[in-house]
């Protein structure tokens, strides 16, 4: 494939109009040509930096998350999508965050991380609003059919799943974009696999022919292979060989990388179809490409399928009354069929080998192979009730985790809202307002403009954040140094000096903490450790935990006073109400802090110590070391 930009070409500002359309190309080859995708996709990771457009950083993570689900690449799925949160939080993009979180839902659905999931998805839901579109209910909505579909709760899965579909009924008057058509026949195949699971096959073979024509009308390529086989399981089950044998065909010529499986199956479904229409040899050939492709057999069900096989030529080899052949591939569909441990499966296995064992005579082999059946069918339906119980212990036990982690996320939210009314001194908003109007009037117009706008900013970022319950690190610090360098111009004349340290060998923008914590730290040495003496020196550390790689310590060291002589004089001269006000403020800091580590399962009480820099020194210096063990938040 010819490359579209030249190796050598770095990414300077002038590559915006390339990237933009890398990124615009990508967006749809994801839902219409993997091919080139997967270029696009290497050629974009090799120009992005942390310095290209946001717009452009966004769209490429988008369209990196969704690709790498598809590819089964859970991890680089997860990654790309955390990305993309971190932007679209700075941004505050309600309805695409929810798009997100349903594809980050989706991913851990197929990860088979429940709890993870379901947090997804009421992430989503929250980020949905009331005046969402109908097709973005139906993103998050088909998702959690399938989060309850894997939790074997068909009923309440149909509810969703049915629910998506008429939430996507006007696709075609609303100008839809190539994801929606992908999320309608998503919908359309889980409604599929429910009906068949519930034994309404007509409906279900409705749903499955449904999606061929939008697939071949938006050339979607996403499952393509898996439509094509469903189409063509539903055309067998109506005895239409015809179309079933295109379908399952199209199969062969569609499959990809990652899609053996359903190249797999079709073979095999072609290999009954040469066997219906009486051509052994074909059918022989089919059943044998079929089970090269489980060479070797690596999961539980490559194990039952590569049995089945077996199953099917010895099926073959009866009808052409080639017993001993029939025997020995019966006997192998067995050995190899209990490594899967599909007990139904292994029932009919045994059932054959006695009507096999029956029809030579055998009578005595014929019995013991009955009577496996018999145990077999009792074992499966000792299996079944098992399950059953392990699926509702599992629900009930998530139901328990729901309604506990929603009780404490409540919490923080409350704490949170009083935390940041309780944390707005102020006193720095009308001495930084004052110190503007200062500048106004002494003729220093373009740096009152200047601060106007830092302080403005710094105001609505507060503001955003009480809405998050984590920000990234980078976004951390940056609002922290905005914080700091009002503090310095309009309240201490420039006479004071700051530093912040990140964390060495870490990506800033992967490590996310909770909201709302550090800057009342930060707050409290300002005021009651460096504005008594009008300047100072404060510095703010971040350093991942040597022992535990989700803790984060914040160390805030000043120069101040010290802790011991600034409370003697708060006491002296604050007036009781502010000092009050400052305490519950902490107070409510630290309950939000012990939450957060609780949620974490994170035991103890100990996540701040404060330290007198004159005590810790024999008294060779002044001021007051602060350390916050703040939990690592997953970004999701």
């Amino acid at each position: 494939m010819q490359s579209l930009v030249n190796s050598s070409k770095s990414n300077l500002p002038d590559d915006g109009p390339l990237l933009r359309r890398l990124t615009d190309n990508l967006a749809r080859w994801a839902f219409t040509d993997f091919e080139q995708a997967q270029y696009a996709l290497t050629e974009l990771g090799r120009l992005i930096t942390p310095r290209s457009p946001f717009d452009v950083r966004l769209s490429y993570h988008r369209s990196a998350a969704f690709l790498e689900n598809q590819w089964y690449r859970y991890e680089q799925s997860l990654y790309h999508a955390r990305q993309a949160v971190a932007i679209l939080e700075s941004l505050a993009d309600g309805w695409a965050l929810a798009e997100i979180w349903a594809d980050i839902a989706a991913t851990q659905v197929n990860q088979r991380d429940w709890s993870a999931a379901e947090d997804a998805i009421e992430r989503a839901r929250r980020h949905l609003g009331e005046d969402a579109p109908a097709r973005l209910r139906a993103h998050v909505t088909c998702i959690e059919g399938f989060f309850y579909r894997h939790l074997a709760n068909p009923r309440k899965s149909l509810d969703c799943l049915m629910e998506a579909e008429k939430d996507l009924l006007d696709l075609e008057e609303t100008n839809a974009k190539l994801k929606d058509w992908y999320v309608k026949t998503l919908t359309l195949s889980g409604l599929g696999e429910l009906y068949e699971y519930l034994g309404e096959e007509e409906k279900s073979q409705d749903a499955y022919r449904s999606i061929l024509p939008i697939v071949e009308k938006y050339s979607l390529r996403p499952r393509l292979a898996w439509h094509y086989l469903n189409a063509g399981r539903a055309a067998l089950a109506r005895n239409d060989q015809d179309q079933a044998q295109m379908h399952f065909e199209k199969v062969l010529k569609v499959a990809g990388a990652g899609e053996a499986e359903a190249k797999t199956l079709a073979l095999s479904n072609l290999g009954i179809l040469a066997t219906l229409a009486g051509n052994a040899p074909k059918a022989f050939n089919l059943f044998g490409q079929a089970a090269s492709d489980y060479d070797p057999p690596e999961k539980p069900s490559d194990f039952t399928n590569l049995s089945k096989i077996e199953s099917w030529s010895a099926g073959l080899y009866f009808q052409l009354n080639d017993v001993t052949e029939a025997e020995r591939h019966y006997l192998r569909a067995w050995e190899v069929g209990k490594k899967g441990g599909d007990y139904y499966h292994l029932a009919q296995v045994s059932q054959k080998l006695a009507s096999v064992y029956e029809s030579a005579g055998n009578y005595q082999k014929a019995y013991e192979w009955q009577r496996m059946v018999t145990e077999l069918h009792q074992t499966y339906f000792n299996r079944l009730r098992d399950n059953e119980r392990e699926e509702i212990e599992a629900r009930h036990q998530l139901e328990r985790s729901r309604q506990e982690s929603q009780m404490a996320r409540l919490r923080v939210a409350g704490l949170q809202l009083r935390a940041l009314r309780a944390q707005m001194n102020p006193h720095f908003m009308f001495n930084s307002l004052n110190a503007i109007q200062g500048l106004v009037t002494s003729g220093r117009n373009a740096e009152a403009e200047s601060y106007l706008a830092k302080f403005a900013k710094m105001m609505r970022h507060t503001l955003e954040y009480s809405e998050l319950e984590e920000v990234s690190l980078e976004q951390e610090i940056e609002f922290l140094e905005r914080y700091l360098d009002i503090n310095r111009k309009l309240r201490f004349r420039e006479r004071l000096d700051f530093q912040i340290i990140a964390p060495q060998n870490e990506e800033l923008d992967e490590l996310f903490v909770p909201t709302m914590i550090v800057q009342p730290f930060v707050e409290n040495a300002i005021e009651h450790g460096l504005r008594p003496r009008q300047e100072g020196r404060l510095t703010i550390r971040f350093e991942v935990m040597p022992d535990d790689d989700n803790l984060l310590r914040c160390t805030i060291e000043d120069d101040g006073v010290g802790i011991n002589k600034g409370r003697e004089k708060q006491a002296a001269q604050a007036g009781a109400g502010f000092q009050k006000h400052r305490s519950r403020g902490m107070e409510i800091t630290h309950e939000r802090l012990l939450l957060l580590h609780q949620i974490q399962e994170r035991s103890g009480d100990n996540f701040i110590h404060i330290y007198d820099l004159a005590d810790i020194t024999n008294g060779n210096r002044s001021g007051t070391r602060v350390e916050v063990l703040l939990p690592i938040l997953n970004g999701e």
